[in-house]
C-alpha cells in the first residue's frame, strides 16, 4: 500500500499523524510505502519511527531550490507542451473545471519530467496562460462570490504554483495495490497519475475537511484578493479532483461525510470510520485541582486566542482555577505563536494559564486535569478528546467537525469563539465536581462502546482489501 501524506506524519506531530502510525503499526500485515509531500525547509528529520512493515520513501518538497533528481535529456524546440500551464489553470480553477483534462496535463508532467523547466520558461507558455486566466478570473455565477481582484504579481505567484503542482505529479512513485491518500489537496496528485497510468485505485480519508480549513485560512490570514481567490479556488479544485477519482472515501466522522456529499460525493463511496484509543483499565477520580488542560498544536485553526480569554473569563470567576496548554508552533505558524504570548501578557494570566510545550505523554497530562478544554475552529474527531474520554476527564469544546459526536452525553458543547460560553462550562464543572465526575465516567463507557482502536483498524483493514479488490477486477 502507498499511503501519501501532506504536511504531516511522519515529521509533524498532531493528530492525524498519530492516526498514520497507528495505521501503520496497527495493520502489521500490510506493507506500506509512505510518500510524504512536504515545504521546503519545513520539515528535517522524521518524528517518528516506522514499522518495520512500512518504509519511507523520498519525500517529495515543494517550492524547493534544488533540482529533481530526474535524468534530464536535450530539448529541441516544440518538443514540450506549452499549453500545459494553461490546462492546469482551467482545470483547477474554473468553478467548473474538466477532470479529464485535469488527469491527461498530471500524466503529461509523469511522463516528461524533462520538458516541465522549459515549460514554465516559455514566453508562450505565459502568454497562453494569461489568455486563459482572465476568462476564470472574471467568472461570475450564483453560487460563488464575486470576479477577484487580480494583477501581474498575484498571475506570477500562481503561475509558480503551477509548476510545483507539476512538479509534484511528475515524481515517480512505485507501484501499489492502493494509494491511501490522507488529504484532498495536494496528497492526491501522485495518486491521481498512478489510477491513470496503472489503474491504481484510490482511498481518501478525510480528517478535516480540505476545503472548509482552506476557506477558514483564507479568511482568518490577512490574504490579497489574489491570493484569497487562488488559495480557496485551487484547494476546491484539488478536492473536486480527488472525490472524482476516489473509489472510496473514508471520512472520520459523520460531519465530514455531509461536507463531502453535499460537494458531490456519492453516498456509495462512502464509509465514516472513526477514530480509535486503546481502552485501559477504569480511570480514576479526578484530581481535584482545578486545573484545565488542552492538548493540541498552537495554530489559528485551534483558535489559542480564545482558549486564553476563556482562562481570564474562568480565572475571574474560579480565581483558584489554572490552565495548562500542552503542544508546540505549528509549522509556519509563528507569528500566530508570538501573538498567543502577547495576548497571555496582556491579559495579566502570568502562571494561571502556561504554556507547556511537546509532550511525550499525552494522557498522562490528561490525568492530571479536572476538565479538559478544546477550543479549535475546524476539527474532525480529534484524538485529544478522545484521550480524555478514555481518562475519565469532561470535556468543555467547540463545536465543530465530529466533536458534537464524541462529546453528546459527556462533556459541553458551544459555538466555536463563544468566550462566555466555554467559560460557563468550564466554571461549572470546576464548581460541581461531582457532575465533572459523572461526565468523565460517561465518556469513558462511551469510548469503550464505540471508539476502541480494535473496531478503527478492523476497518480499515476491511476496507484497504475492498478497495485494492476492486482495482484488480
Amino acid at each position: 500500500m502507498l499511503l501519501v501524506t501532506e504536511g504531516t506524519y511522519p515529521f509533524v506531530v498532531g493528530g492525524v499523524s498519530s492516526w498514520c502510525d497507528l495505521l501503520l503499526g496497527g495493520l502489521p500485515d500490510v506493507s506500506w510505502q509512505v510518500l510524504p509531500i512536504v515545504t521546503a525547509g519545513r520539515a528535517k528529520k522524521p518524528l517518528f519511527t516506522l514499522p518495520a512493515n512500512a518504509r519511507l520513501l523520498p519525500r517529495l518538497e515543494i517550492w524547493s531550490e534544488t533540482l529533481p533528481g530526474w535524468k534530464w535529456r536535450g530539448l529541441g524546440r516544440g518538443d514540450f507542451d506549452t499549453s500545459l500551464p494553461a490546462t492546469l489553470v482551467k482545470a483547477l480553477l474554473c468553478w467548473e473545471g474538466s477532470r479529464d483534462s485535469l488527469v491527461d496535463a498530471l500524466v503529461y508532467c509523469r511522463q516528461h519530467p524533462d520538458a516541465l523547466s522549459h515549460v514554465f520558461r516559455a514566453e508562450e507558455s505565459w502568454r497562453l496562460f494569461l489568455d486563459a486566466l482572465a476568462p476564470v478570473v472574471s467568472e461570475r455565477g450564483e453560487t460563488f462570490g464575486p470576479p477577484a481582484s487580480f494583477d501581474l504579481v498575484d498571475a506570477a505567484k500562481l503561475f509558480q504554483t503551477l509548476y510545483w503542482i507539476a512538479r509534484t505529479a511528475a515524481a515517480e512513485t512505485p507501484r501499489a495495490d492502493v494509494a491511501h491518500v490522507t488529504a484532498a489537496g495536494w496528497a492526491i496528485l501522485p495518486a491521481l497519475v498512478d489510477r491513470a497510468l496503472h489503474g491504481t485505485p484510490i482511498l481518501l480519508t478525510e480528517h478535516g475537511v480540505y476545503v472548509r480549513e482552506a476557506y477558514l485560512g483564507a479568511v482568518r490570514r490577512k490574504l490579497s484578493p489574489g491570493d484569497r481567490f487562488v488559495a480557496t479556488r485551487l484547494s476546491r479544485g484539488l478536492a473536486l479532483a480527488a472525490y472524482a477519482a476516489a473509489d472510496a472515501v473514508s471520512p472520520v466522522a459523520e460531519a465530514n461525510a455531509r461536507w463531502e456529499r453535499s460537494l458531490g460525493v456519492s453516498p456509495l463511496k462512502i464509509r465514516v470510520i472513526h477514530n480509535g484509543v486503546t481502552i485501559g483499565d477504569p480511570p480514576g477520580p479526578l484530581p481535584g485541582t482545578g486545573t484545565v488542560v488542552s492538548v493540541g498544536r498552537i495554530d489559528a485553526l485551534k483558535d489559542v486566542h480564545t482558549m486564553l480569554r476563556t482562562a481570564s473569563e474562568v480565572v475571574r470567576r474560579f480565581p483558584s482555577a489554572r490552565f495548562l496548554h500542552y503542544g508546540p508552533v505549528s509549522d509556519g505558524e509563528d507569528a500566530y505563536g508570538r501573538s498567543c504570548r502577547v495576548l497571555h501578557e496582556q491579559l495579566g494570566l502570568g502562571d494561571r494559564f502556561t504554556f507547556m510545550g511537546s509532550t511525550s505523554d499525552p494522557k498522562g497530562v490528561l490525568r492530571d486535569a479536572d476538565v479538559v478544554i478544546m477550543t479549535s475552529i475546524s476539527e474532525a474527531l480529534p484524538l485529544s478528546i478522545l484521550e480524555a474520554m478514555v481518562e475519565g476527564r469532561p470535556v468543555v469544546a467547540t463545536g465543530v467537525g465530529g466533536v458534537p459526536e464524541l462529546v453528546n452525553g459527556c462533556g459541553v458543547v458551544v459555538p466555536p469563539g463563544d468566550v462566555h460560553g466555554l467559560a460557563d462550562g468550564v466554571v461549572a464543572l470546576l464548581r460541581s465536581p461531582d457532575l465533572a465526575q459523572r461526565l468523565g465516567t460517561a465518556g469513558y463507557e462511551k469510548a469503550v462502546r464505540e471508539y476502541t482502536q480494535d473496531t478503527c483498524l478492523s476497518s480499515y483493514s476491511d476496507l484497504l482489501r475492498a478497495v485494492a479488490d476492486r482495482g484488480r477486477n
